[in-house]
C-alpha cells in the first residue's frame, strides 16, 4: 500500500473555518442538482456552484469535529438547498435533515471517495519531494563511491555510503542537491531542491556502509546525499481555506523548469511554516509586471499587478511550500506574487 493510499485512511482534523455569508456567492449558472461522476474533485464540484470554490467546506456544512466530513462518492446525487445559514449541498434521499453532507456507514472503500484536488498531479511530490537545508554533501550522509567496478550505477548495483548510522535492512532515499530556493526580495537562501534519484537498502552497516540500489530514477553519483526513508503517511486530504493573517510571498520555482505556469502546474512558494503557511491555504497569484520609467519624474515605477489565478498549498516545509495551481486566468511566471484572495 502506497503512502498516498495510507494517507487517505487518516482522520482529517481541522480547525473551525469561518466564512461570511457573502463569501458563498453562487454562480448564476449553478445547477440545482448534480450527480457525482468518477474523476470529479471537490474543488471542481464546488466550482459548479460557487464563484469561489475554496469555500466548499461551508457550502457542504462540513463539521470539523467529525472524521472525514467531506467524503462523497461517484453516483451521489447532490441537491442545492437554501438554509438560514446560506446555501448548502445535500445528498438527495439520505434524510440528513437540515444539515449538510454528513458521514455515514457505507461499504464503499475510502480510497474511492472524491478527493479535494486531483491527487495524480501531486502524488510524486507527497512521496519524493524534499527541501534540503544545505548545499554541502558533507552536511549529510552521502554516496562516496560505487562498491563494484561500475561506471554507471543503477538499480541492482551497490554503493558505499558514509556518515550514516543505518542498520542492515533499513532503507535510505538518495537525493541530488539541486537549485537554491531564494527569497526574491531579501536574497536569503530558503533551502535547496532535493532531486529524487532512488532508494538504497543497507546491506552492511559501518563507515562506509554498503547499500544495494533497489530503485533508481537516474544514475547514482558520488556526492548524492542519503536521507532515511520516511514511511509515515503523507497528508493527501485537504480542507482548502484562506489565511486569516496577512501573508505575502512569491512563486520562486516551477517544476520542470517551464517559463509559463498553467492549471495543475506545481510551483514553489517563498513562504513556509515559519511564515504561518498551512496545508490547504488558498492564495491568489498576482502578475508582477516589469517596472516602467516615468518620462516626467524620471522615476522608475512599479505598475500594479493583475490577478492571474489561485494556488493551494499541499506540501509544507520550514521556509518554502509546494502549491498546485487550481485556476489560471492569465499566464503565470516565476516571481509573481501570492497573497490571500
Amino acid at each position: 500500500m502506497t503512502r498516498l493510499c495510507r494517507s487517505l485512511l487518516a482522520v482529517l482534523a481541522v480547525l473551525p473555518l469561518l466564512a461570511r455569508a457573502d463569501d458563498l456567492q453562487l454562480r448564476p449558472d449553478h445547477p440545482d442538482v448534480y450527480v457525482v461522476v468518477r474523476g470529479d474533485t471537490l474543488w471542481d464540484i464546488s466550482g459548479r456552484f460557487l464563484t469561489k470554490p475554496w469555500y466548499w467546506p461551508q457550502l457542504w456544512g462540513a463539521n470539523p469535529q467529525i472524521a472525514n466530513p467531506h467524503l462523497i462518492y461517484p453516483g451521489d446525487r447532490l441537491r442545492l438547498v437554501m438554509t438560514a445559514d446560506g446555501p448548502r449541498l445535500m445528498r438527495d434521499g439520505q434524510g440528513h435533515g437540515s444539515g449538510g453532507i454528513s458521514p455515514q456507514v457505507r461499504a464503499t472503500p475510502i480510497d474511492t471517495a472524491v478527493p479535494a484536488i486531483p491527487l495524480e498531479h501531486i502524488q510524486a511530490f507527497l512521496e519524493e519531494a524534499v527541501v534540503l537545508h544545505s548545499n554541502r554533501a558533507a552536511d549529510f550522509a552521502y554516496v562516496a563511491s560505487a562498491a563494484d567496478e561500475h561506471i554507471a550505477v543503477g538499480a541492482g548495483d551497490r554503493v558505499y555510503g558514509r556518515g550514516t548510522a543505518a542498520q542492515p535492512g533499513e532503507s535510505l532515499d538518495i537525493f541530488r542537491i539541486g537549485e537554491a530556493y531564494r527569497d526574491p526580495e531579501s536574497g536569503e537562501a530558503l533551502g535547496y531542491n532535493g532531486l529524487f534519484i532512488g532508494r538504497g537498502n543497507v546491506q552492511r552497516a559501518g563507515d562506509p556502509a554498503t547499500l544495494s540500489v533497489a530503485q533508481a530514477r537516474r544514475e547514482v553519483l558520488a556526492g548524492d546525499v542519503l536521507i532515511p526513508t520516511d514511511d509515515s503517511p503523507m497528508k493527501a486530504s485537504y480542507m482548502p481555506h484562506v489565511p486569516t493573517t496577512p501573508l505575502r510571498g512569491h512563486i520562486i520555482s516551477v517544476v520542470d523548469g517551464v517559463s509559463q505556469i498553467g492549471q495543475y502546474s506545481v510551483v514553489v512558494l517563498s513562504r513556509g511554516q515559519r511564515d504561518g503557511v498551512e496545508l490547504g491555504h488558498v492564495l491568489q497569484v498576482r502578475q508582477v509586471p516589469p517596472p516602467i520609467d516615468d518620462p516626467v519624474t524620471r522615476q522608475r515605477v512599479q505598475p500594479p499587478g493583475d490577478p492571474a489565478g489561485t494556488v493551494m498549498v499541499f506540501r509544507l516545509f520550514e521556509r518554502v511550500s509546494y502549491a498546485l495551481v487550481m485556476t489560471a486566468t492569465r499566464p503565470m511566471h516565476v516571481l509573481d506574487e501570492v497573497t490571500p484572495p
